[in-house]
């Protein structure tokens, strides 16, 4: 069945205009021709660098790949535009970031419960908007990278910066609180945004199979049992294809991908700032992390043009926002697979489905008298290899052995 997906036509490349002029700052004419030094080339790294190259200020990213987005392989993603009152558009277009990439808003989805009864869920404005990752043209990491340089930022490749070197530190996750397998491949099946929750074949995570102009992924998420990834994906691909059938095998590529989630006293080290998963900056609720990614570095960028507090600005638009979402893991995992029922006929009953998921992120009195009974149950007392200092986490342990980051090869590789 081909599904209605009402999405805006994707795009690549937005009207010109100075994109300074949506960015809420005073920049003071700063020309400080001593460069700030960015270690890492991910949608934080060069967010802060866009900011500060378009302000004036001599920028140097330090990237340790010969290219960016090298540990994805062109599979598709999702910027979520729920957990903000303010569309994710409107933001990009304040932070001064050029849709230059593919974007696709979507409002429509399919969500299967463990019994794989399906429900349609629907929204009349975007509850996300799809991009994709990868060292690929059209790709959201070469059209940050484009806007870096042309804004004047020096990229330079295949070079290690030391974090103590750093002016700010965006490299990334470091170990998984969440691991996801994902296979991309290309495809002329009908168009299809399904997602699958069932805690027995993705414990504590779900799968999911999108299907959009050509380009197809499928993955399955996680956030225990690690070591058993291989077995959890094939036994969820095998359950999602015999509800939502689809050829796959079409230049299919394999990768792995953490998601690094933990709740910090600061985001910073004698004056180094770290943004985005190095610092933790994380969706715990789905693992959606790229908008927290581009907001840290962003506020990061702030923080320096504005002389300010990074710490000061993340706590204000980012700190509530991820301990809610704490609170909201909770309940998704302790509900089970019953409680996963219900919010899949919940999410199909809603008249707007994005209005609904903006209800689960909204802070609201009896969360926050619910997280620190969470923090209780599930804070580890072991070691971690979270950065940059005092935070809460749920680490397991951190020499756990798991996959590789990044691109697996393709099958028989």
């Amino acid at each position: 069945m081909v599904l209605n997906l009402l999405c805006e036509t994707p795009h690549w490349q937005s009207a010109a205009r100075d994109p300074s002029a949506n960015v809420s700052l005073d920049w003071n004419s700063l020309t400080d021709s001593t460069p700030i030094r960015i270690a890492g080339a991910g949608p934080a790294g060069l967010s802060a660098a866009i900011t500060l190259a378009r302000a004036g200020r001599a920028v140097e990213v330090h990237e340790a790949h010969s290219d960016v987005g090298s540990r994805f392989t062109g599979d598709l993603q999702i910027i979520e535009n729920s957990s903000e009152p303010e569309d994710v558009r409107d933001f990009l277009a304040r932070a001064g970031i050029e849709t230059n990439f593919y974007f696709r808003p979507v409002t429509e989805a399919r969500f299967f419960d463990h019994r794989l009864n399906a429900r349609q869920v629907k929204s009349s404005t975007p509850y996300g908007c799809f991009i994709r990752r990868g060292p690929f043209e059209g790709s959201l990491d070469r059209g940050l990278l484009a806007q870096a340089l042309e804004a004047g930022a020096a990229l330079r490749f295949g070079s290690r910066l030391d974090p103590a070197e750093a002016d700010l530190v965006a490299t990334g996750p470091a170990s998984p609180d969440g691991l996801a397998r994902e296979i991309t491949f290309e495809s002329d099946e009908p168009e299809r945004v399904d997602v699958f929750f069932d805690h027995r074949l993705s414990p504590g995570g779900y799968s999911y199979l999108f299907i959009l102009d050509g380009i197809g992924t499928f993955g399955t998420a996680i956030v225990s049992d690690f070591k058993r990834i291989d077995d959890y994906f094939e036994a969820s691909l095998a359950r999602a294809l015999a509800a939502s059938p689809a050829r796959i095998d079409r230049n299919q590529k394999t990768g792995y991908s953490y998601m690094n989630f933990h709740l910090k006293e600061t985001a910073m080290i004698d004056g180094r700032s770290f943004a985005g998963e190095a610092a933790g900056f994380q969706d715990y609720l789905f693992g959606l992390g790229i908008r927290y990614a581009l907001k840290s570095g962003w506020l990061a960028a702030r923080a320096i043009l504005e002389e300010r507090s990074f710490d000061e600005l993340w706590r204000a638009e980012l700190g509530a926002k991820q301990r809610t979402s704490l609170v909201n893991r909770f309940l998704y995992e302790a509900g089970g697979n019953l409680g996963l029922s219900m919010f899949v006929r919940q999410a199909g009953k809603a008249s707007d489905f994005n209005a609904y998921l903006a209800s689960w992120h909204r802070s609201a009195w009896w969360k926050r008298a619910v997280e620190p009974l969470v923090r209780h149950l599930w804070h580890h007392e072991g070691s971690c290899l979270h950065k940059p200092g005092p935070h809460w986490c749920r680490a397991r342990d951190s020499r756990m052995k798991v996959p590789p980051l990044g691109p697996a090869g393709s099958p028989g590789e």
